[in-house]
């Protein structure tokens, strides 16, 4: 079979598109979903009042990693609420969130029905138009939503092309506030999407120059924008870094980082971007031990060689003050809890077959 590519989301993006929000927005009722930090900084509830054409429905709070309480709650709002599409402004959180949102107030049941009960998802229930304040998740332009199942102690990927928003709208000039520590999590999160999407065994010919740009990107401006948030140049890169990225992975998938990543975040509270990056180097080391080939490409377009690839990474981490070991980052489950999580698809999509005494190999690298 013949690989595909698929672009579900059209892509409105530019310095100050976001001023200009209403020529992209549908008549009737909105439901706006925002969440707690850039919400209030940004002051999105109040900017966008002034600019939808009819009625606003306001869901705050949600939070980073959100659950399905939070989702749950937000479909009740968003079902009594009369709205005709949802706008979903914020960090990945909030997108992710919004989608699931829009799905279960149509469709009904309850978030976990969706996630863990095999529930059927017909479509997006109701319109969902993404303004991602964060690079990062690429979530206004995947097909995927990651929410936290208490039932599972864990957090669990939501995937499927119905769920694509209608319209992305990505300025980067929202990005501007964030702070140092999240600008590198954030710029860390596209870094794991685009590397994990290159070696995929689901990469084609297609999705691998969008991922090496992706590194390119990444290691030219996320140390700008970590250093000066102001700087158009890097704000600009870093989030043209996550919507290539966001195109290659989510045509050829992530790896077991990010499936290694799920209960690191579940049990610490450390951001997705850092919880996934730190397990990179390890992964392409153990990768070349096995014999993987075409890593030369990737190495290269992070300015490095295979020899040097891990250790330069964990420079380049430390220089954004990132964790590079469990320690680091406070996780103290240890390497039971991480073989319990269900790695089988992750594993899957490794190039060259993996087995639990990889993924051990790699956990005992960042110890």
């Amino acid at each position: 079979m013949q690989p595909t590519f698929r672009s579900g989301t059209p892509v409105v993006y530019g310095w100050g598109t976001f001023d200009r929000i209403e020529d992209h927005l549908p008549e009737g009722d909105c439901f706006l979903v925002v969440g707690r930090g850039s919400a209030e900084k940004l002051k999105l509830a109040e900017i966008i009042k002034g600019k939808v054409k009819e009625d606003l429905k306001v869901f705050k709070g949600v939070e980073p990693n959100p659950s399905t309480a939070t989702v749950d709650s937000g479909a009740v709002s968003l079902r009594g609420s009369g709205a005709n599409y949802v706008l979903a402004v914020g960090g990945g959180s909030v997108l992710d969130a919004a989608k699931v949102i829009a799905v279960v107030a149509a469709h009904g049941g309850s978030a976990a029905d969706y996630l863990i009960g095999g529930k059927d998802v017909p479509d997006s229930g109701y319109p969902v138009f993404a303004v991602p304040t964060t690079p990062g998740t690429s979530s206004e332009i995947t097909p995927f939503s990651v929410i936290s199942v208490p039932e599972k102690k864990n957090k669990v990927g939501l995937r499927t092309p119905e769920i694509y928003p209608s319209l992305a709208i990505i300025d980067p000039a929202l990005t501007t506030m964030l702070p140092p520590d999240q600008t590198a999590a954030t710029g860390l999160d596209i870094l794991s999407h685009a590397v994990e999407s290159y070696w995929s065994a689901r990469s084609t010919p297609i999705t691998r120059p969008l991922a090496l740009e992706a590194v390119k990107l990444i290691r030219e401006h996320l140390p700008t924008a970590f250093r000066d948030g102001g700087s158009r140049t890097g704000r600009e890169g870093v989030s043209l870094a996550s919507i290539f990225a966001g195109l290659s992975f989510s045509n050829a998938g992530t790896t077991v980082c990010h499936g290694i990543s799920y209960p690191i975040t579940y049990d610490t509270g450390l951001t997705h971007g850092l919880a996934c990056s730190m397990t990179l180097g390890p992964t392409f080391d153990r990768l070349i031990e096995r014999g993987a080939k075409g890593l030369d490409d990737l190495a290269s377009s992070f300015g490095l060689t295979k020899e040097t690839f891990s250790d330069g990474l964990r420079s380049f981490m430390k220089d954004l003050s990132a964790p590079t070991t469990l320690k680091e980052a406070g996780f103290s489950s240890g390497m039971k809890r991480i073989l319990g999580t269900d790695l089988e698809a992750n594993k899957g999509n490794m190039p060259v077959r993996f087995t639990d005494e990889d993924i051990q190999a790699i956990v005992k690298a960042i110890l």
